[in-house]
């Protein structure tokens, strides 16, 4: 979806969200402060549906999406090309791990607790286990100056503590941190867990969203001001959804008019059948009546002919030399 397919207009465009609780309706307040702000996703998903980045990458943001299932991998890479997709699970230390893959039907699922897989999986979902690359968000967010990275993201589906533990947001000091803070699937709070470290590092928490803690920079203070409220009615926001059924409406009106002037040919081509049977009627008519008038002249030809033959037989001389 493009924004600038608003440009015309006199009121500013509105912000498209993607996302599935409207975070990207919060952090869009950022947009005035950072035009063109970095981000990290750890655990990105789809890059498009449900995804808490894709809305501001569409206004500029660039930055990394940390991704270890493949085909969702594979997608980011496809659609974000102005972005860096690393397929890879994010812990407390490098090395490798093992995760569940959760069915289509549930991908944002996806784990490294057996307990939870086996917990879906005596509901009838299929998770299926493979090898990940384990890499530290510190060593992500080494690649740019301290202060530097706008927003860190994070869904891990219970490793937070872990992407936390490896983080040392001491020393990088990103702007704001979003992370999911309730047990998978789950109204149940998990941020007793790993909080510490986030407060501990000098942030604090403006916003929880009922699936998510928003924390900025303590030095921070107007940006805490932004992201203090939920998203609301003053932030001038579409869901995509909203413009993709616009758009298959408009698609639905295009067809309607089409179909409606196919059927107009249509008519005007039966109509011309109509008439062409109606002038191929009149042709056999005509035809048939030529016909008859040929007969008749046929006829009255043949009579003559006879007519003329008697009166030749009447008048020719007699040639037998005898004398009456």
């Amino acid at each position: 979806m493009n924004p600038d397919r608003y440009a015309g207009d006199v009121t500013p465009p509105p912000f498209v969200s993607y996302a599935q609780n409207l975070e990207d309706v919060v952090l869009s307040r950022l947009l005035t402060a950072a035009p063109h702000g970095r981000f990290i996703d750890v655990g990105a998903g789809h890059p498009v549906h449900g995804n808490v980045m894709h809305g501001l990458y569409m206004h500029g943001w660039r930055g990394i999406n940390v991704e270890p299932m493949p085909v969702e991998a594979e997608l980011l890479r496809a659609m974000r090309p102005h972005d860096e997709t690393i397929q890879a699970a994010v812990g407390a230390a490098t090395g490798s791990i093992t995760l569940f893959e959760a069915p289509p039907e549930n991908r944002g699922a996806t784990t490294s607790s057996a307990e939870l897989a086996d917990r879906y999986h005596a509901q009838g979902q299929q998770f299926v286990a493979f090898e990940s690359p384990l890499i530290t968000l510190s060593s992500l967010l080494a690649r740019f100056q301290p202060g530097s990275v706008h927003v860190v993201k994070i869904d891990v589906e219970g490793m937070e503590h872990d992407v936390l533990a490896g983080a040392d947001l001491h020393q990088h000091r990103p702007w704001v941190l979003v992370i999911e803070a309730t047990e998978p699937n789950s109204t149940t709070t998990s941020a007793h867990r790993w909080e510490h470290l986030v407060l501990e590092a000098g942030y604090q928490c403006t916003l929880f969203d009922g699936l998510n803690r928003f924390y900025v920079r303590a030095d921070l203070i107007d940006v805490a001001s932004l992201l203090s409220l939920p998203a609301n009615v003053f932030d001038n926001w579409v869901p995509a959804l909203a413009l993709d059924l616009a758009e298959a409406q408009r698609a639905f009106g295009d067809l309607q008019q089409y179909v409606a002037a196919l059927l107009r040919e249509m008519a005007t081509l039966q109509a011309s059948h109509r008439d062409a049977e109606e002038y191929a009627r009149s042709l056999l008519a005509s035809n048939e009546l030529l016909q008859a008038s040929a007969a008749e002249s046929a006829t009255y030809a043949s009579s003559l002919e006879q007519e003329l033959a008697k009166q030749r037989a009447a008048h020719s001389p007699d040639t037998s030399g005898s004398c009456r």
